[in-house]
């Protein structure tokens, strides 16, 4: 049970925020999503309706949560008033990405839901209905069963994203913490973990991994120094999808000097923000830093001259950790 008590306390964060909103993710055989890049998705060979990776959208942090129904349904989250709805959009959003057929709902507290990759006649349907209805025309309620067809925007068949704005607060809320059904037993994969001096060229760099396997130490210059991380979380037992951790923490001689998390990101006018990063949320990705796929950039610190104790820490949702450390000698 060992990740219990943090899933908890985020729920109860997130429960706080929520106030009157009753939202819950119904139970999918799969997710992944929030925080993720779609063009490493489509790299890992997870199944796209659309190409993304020669797109400029594919190298974005994604806002929603993909989930992966069993047919072709999806259960309302929660219940609301529909207020805006689209058939169709190729073009990319300020989403990142096509939505395809989506519903925008408003629910109390002035939070709205967006729940996308719907067919494109359940979209109408739920908003062309006769005048004798006008009154409850626009209304739909928790568990109202929504239906995905053969898929549209960035999602295949039986796949739908949903999203969660907090207006008030101009948060994009993670709503893998509104799942509470899931049951994550294994630690978040570290794939890269890169120091790279501020200022410097990028291809310059000390890797904390490789130093952590060969129990060797950094040698380097003192200075500010930017931290980037490939880590993701398989939530599902041996799927192929995945999302971004729940926390990246790093502590300097037992200091904590970054402490990243992605439980939520910031709105604004120049768009979306992670892990505490200028928007728009592009900055918030390194992309090369694993040779493989996309890297965070988690947070920056500085490293003084004279020897040092490192420690990084992965968390997920469920509490589950993966933690390295190494040595720094700064000159």
């Amino acid at each position: 049970m060992k990740g219990k008590y943090p899933f908890l306390i985020s729920y109860l964060w997130l429960a706080t925020l929520l106030g009157a909103l009753d939202f819950k993710i119904p139970e999918v055989i799969d997710l992944s999503g929030f925080g993720t890049v779609l063009g490493d998705q489509a790299k890992q060979g997870v199944s796209l309706e659309y190409d993304v990776r020669e797109r400029c959208y594919g190298k974005i942090p994604r806002s929603d949560v993909q989930l992966i129904s069993l047919d072709t349904t999806f259960e309302a989250p929660s219940s609301g008033s529909i207020f805006y709805s689209q058939v169709e959009a190729d073009l990319p959003t300020v989403f990142s990405f096509p939505l395809g057929g989506a519903l925008a709902v408003i629910h109390p507290d002035r939070f709205v839901s967006i729940t996308s990759g719907l067919d494109p006649i359940q979209v109408i349907k739920s908003t062309s209905r006769s005048s004798k209805e006008v009154q409850n025309s626009f209304a739909i309620k928790k568990g109202d069963k929504l239906t995905g067809g053969d898929g549209s925007g960035v999602y295949p068949s039986k796949n739908f994203g949903v999203r969660l704005f907090d207006a008030k607060n101009e948060l994009w809320m993670n709503t893998i913490f509104l799942a509470p059904w899931i049951r994550d037993n294994t630690s978040p994969i570290m794939r890269s973990a890169k120091l790279i001096m501020t200022g410097t060229d990028k291809k310059v760099f000390f890797d904390i991994m490789e130093t952590n396997k060969k129990e060797k130490l950094i040698t380097c210059p003192q200075g500010n120094y930017s931290l980037f991380v490939d880590a993701r979380d398989i939530i599902i037992t041996s799927s192929r999808y995945y999302s971004a951790p729940y926390c990246i923490k790093v502590t300097l001689d037992g200091e904590t000097v970054i402490d990243a998390s992605f439980i939520a990101a910031r709105a604004s006018g120049e768009g979306i923000s992670f892990l505490g990063n200028p928007p728009p949320s592009r900055g918030s990705i390194g992309e090369g830093y694993s040779g493989e796929g996309y890297s965070y950039h988690v947070g920056q610190f500085l490293i003084l001259r004279g020897k040092h104790d490192l420690m990084l820490q992965v968390n997920d949702f469920a509490g589950n950790q993966t933690t390295m450390r190494t040595s720094i000698t700064a000159y």
